[in-house]
């Protein structure tokens, strides 16, 4: 009987402790917000797009306008591991790469350029796996490992990040060596990966450069992405235009976190319009 009442006892304590818990939970509090989330992809979308580039791929041209584009990818990879590259170089480069691309469209059709884009992709994946000769790895990935390890999707050698992301950042490396715009023919989940990743998560990038991402990665349907854009324009303390993206966020979701986050927000916004009052205060008696 005793150890029953004791065992009730207990059992009382916990769901008051819960129900305070529950409670301070509840409680609408003002909370910087400097936490972003993280980048989420439908799995089924990366599994049909893996199974349409391996599709792709088998249909790329063999013709000399392909070897062609194929050979200035080689030999640009190469070349971005010497050291002190000079600039000119890089831009013959980039337009040899781009007339070899434009040939290979006018002779093989539209799907050709991004059929030679899907073949390296698998090349790529191949390397990773092993199963690349040593002596072809410089000219098929050049920097890439390095741009994989500043945008923090690596470190040594260890993927960090998403494999779809990696996977998307080799096909918008490739764009920009046939001097195109890097979301170019990207479908809708790998802008989401792409913008999503860099937005979300590149650090190294600044804060202007991310938002901008995230504008990208919100066009593309990302999840999320009002609440990231509030986080770093937080933290960018631009606290008006956080205010604006939780609150957008807010009435979508009604979520605790976020309104608490928008109490966040505005406390900084009230605190900084206080600050520049008494600024201006101060500078009118210093006038006077």
């Amino acid at each position: 009987m005793l150890a029953a009442l004791r065992g009730l006892q207990l059992f009382a304590l916990w769901l008051i402790a819960t129900m305070a818990g529950v409670w301070l939970i509840a409680l609408p509090r003002a909370i910087a917000p400097t936490e972003l989330p993280a980048l989420a992809l439908d799995p089924g979308e990366v599994r049909e797009q893996v199974r349409q580039d391996t599709e792709l791929a088998k249909t790329a041209p063999s013709t000399d306008n392909a070897k062609a584009l194929w050979d200035h990818y080689v030999k640009w990879g190469e070349a971005e591991l010497q050291v002190l590259e000079m600039r000119a170089p890089t831009e013959q480069r980039r337009r040899r790469m781009r007339r070899a691309q434009e040939a290979v469209v006018a002779e093989s059709g539209p799907r050709a350029g991004n059929a030679m884009r899907a073949r390296a992709l698998l090349k790529f994946e191949a390397a990773l796996e092993g199963e690349v000769p040593r002596a072809e790895l410089k000219g098929l990935l050049g920097v890439y490992p390095h741009v994989l390890a500043q945008h923090l999707l690596t470190r040594d050698g260890i993927e960090l990040g998403p494999h779809f992301v990696v996977r998307t950042l080799f096909k918008a490396r490739w764009n920009r060596l046939c001097d195109l715009p890097p979301e170019t023919d990207l479908s809708p989940v790998e802008r989401r990966a792409y913008f999503g990743w860099m937005g979300l998560h590149a650090a190294n990038l600044s804060v202007r450069e991310r938002r901008e991402a995230l504008i990208r990665y919100a066009a593309a349907g990302g999840a999320e992405a009002e609440q990231a854009l509030g986080v770093l324009a937080f933290v960018d303390q631009d606290y008006a235009h956080a205010a604006a993206s939780f609150e957008r966020a807010y009435a979508r979701t009604s979520n605790l976190r976020l309104r608490n986050y928008l109490r966040g927000a505005h406390v900084a916004a009230g605190q900084l319009s206080g600050a520049e009052a008494a600024n201006a205060a101060q500078s009118a008696d210093a006038d006077n």
